[in-house]
């Protein structure tokens, strides 16, 4: 039962597992937002989460912003971002990454 809980993403070397109701959540945000991946990590290595995560590509679809794509070295900006400022809602793990 663990076994299968666990994913395996070569192109990092690493093995991980999705958060419990991680697709739940998804699904709901998808209805809500027009959501983003945004990382500070290489594009190959965020779109092989993007499949982990949206296997189906129904909630990112081609919006992945990666290391290359801001205009602020080492630091997230909105300005990549599509849309309106006053409509973004950001989850991330560091408050610090956010301009």
């Amino acid at each position: 039962k663990i076994k299968s809980s666990l994913f395996r993403l070569d192109s990092m070397h690493i093995m991980t597992k999705l958060r419990p109701f991680a697709n739940t959540f998804l699904n709901e945000a998808s209805n809500l937002f027009e959501m983003y991946i945004y990382t500070m990590g290489e594009r190959a290595d965020a779109l092989d989460l993007v499949k982990l995560l949206d296997p189906g590509d129904i909630y990112f679809h081609s919006r992945v912003i990666a290391q290359g794509d801001g205009t602020q070295k080492y630091q997230k900006g909105l300005d990549v971002v599509l849309g309106q400022e006053s409509a973004v809602l950001i989850l991330d793990d560091a408050e610090a990454v956010i301009t």
